[in-house]
């Protein structure tokens, strides 16, 4: 059996053998993620100043998508802008408070308003108010909106002439979190107040989101596979057909733990590679270190995690190579 067809078979196995701990892996993927939705929940917390903790739980998109139509919000709309904007759901957050309402009545008057000018010993009952009891509904206005509140009452012929009703109420606000490649995140709102079973739908003046820029940082332990193909000049230390200098291709699977940059998944920098792989001139296995390689695609956003950099590479038979190489991340 000759060399190259032992490459080969080395390199089929290898294959077979990374195609079998992948499925493995996805499936303990697929466990670890059903058991996470069952089991990790983080219970909402009240902290100091009236802050709330919302409470937490991870779900399936299926969920989160009926999550978001459940509260009333355009599922359809908001993943049509995400697109545009190349993001997808990642959160949905909702908040509710509620007003509990009151209902008195037979209340004094809490002071006294200007004198009426026209009063005499026989006040005639011109508008019939001493007959009937007053009634006024309360709205609270959002623009063209028109929220009830409740309603008070005067019974002018009565000592505590005051009644009123505070209509019971149910604020919510859905928050909708989107997130982009590069952790941008985009919030989608909606405010909505419930009176009566009857939800109305609030135009929001203003929503603001800060998020902080994330600055590049080291990591040096972020291990990550990747592919190479380099290609560059050889020089042997046994000459073949007289020749000392001769050219090289080497694709190779290369493994680095230390990287550079904003995001821990497509780092702007990537140090230290090792890798193995054949050369494809002379057929031998090489051994490849690529002391640094650059994401291009921080300019290039249509291949973001393709870097390029320079390797040196070793051959069982000696030779020893210089190559300019494009490296994918896996």
């Amino acid at each position: 059996m000759s060399t190259s067809t032992k490459i080969l078979i080395g390199l089929l196995s290898c294959v077979l053998v990374g195609a079998l701990v992948f499925m493995v892996y996805k499936q303990k993927e697929m466990a670890d993620r059903q058991l996470a939705i069952q089991t990790q929940v983080v219970n909402q917390k009240e902290l100091i100043d009236n802050i709330a903790r919302s409470s937490n739980q991870y779900a399936t998109k299926d969920d989160i998508d009926k999550f978001i139509s459940d509260n009333g919000l355009n599922l359809k709309a908001i993943q049509d802008d995400l697109d545009s904007l190349k993001a997808s759901i990642s959160a949905v957050n909702v908040i509710s408070v509620n007003s509990s309402g009151q209902h008195v009545s037979h209340v004094p008057s809490t002071g006294i308003g200007a004198v009426n000018p026209n009063t005499s010993v026989n006040i005639p009952d011109t508008y019939g108010y001493l007959k009937k009891a007053q009634l006024l509904d309360l709205h609270e206005d959002f623009g063209k909106i028109q929220v009830p509140i409740g309603q008070v009452g005067f019974s002018a012929w009565q000592k505590d002439p005051w009644t009123y009703s505070v209509l019971p109420r149910d604020y919510k606000i859905t928050n909708v979190i989107g997130t982009d490649d590069q952790q941008r995140s985009y919030v989608y709102n909606k405010f909505t107040v419930t009176v009566n079973k009857k939800d109305y739908q609030v135009d929001i003046t203003s929503a603001e989101t800060k998020q902080e820029y994330p600055d590049p940082k080291w990591s040096f332990w972020n291990p990550k596979l990747f592919i190479s193909i380099g290609g560059g000049p050889s020089f042997a230390t046994q000459p073949v057909s007289g020749s000392i200098v001769s050219g090289q291709v080497t694709p190779s699977l290369n493994f680095g733990f230390v990287s550079y940059g904003r995001y821990k998944t497509t780092p702007d920098l990537s140090f230290a590679q090792v890798g193995v792989g054949v050369g494809v001139i002379d057929k031998r296995p090489q051994f490849t270190l690529t002391p640094v390689a650059y994401n291009i695609g921080k300019n290039l956003p249509f291949i973001s995690n393709t870097y390029i950099g320079p390797s040196v590479g070793v051959g069982t038979s000696g030779s020893v190579s210089v190559l300019a190489n494009l490296i994918i991340g896996l």
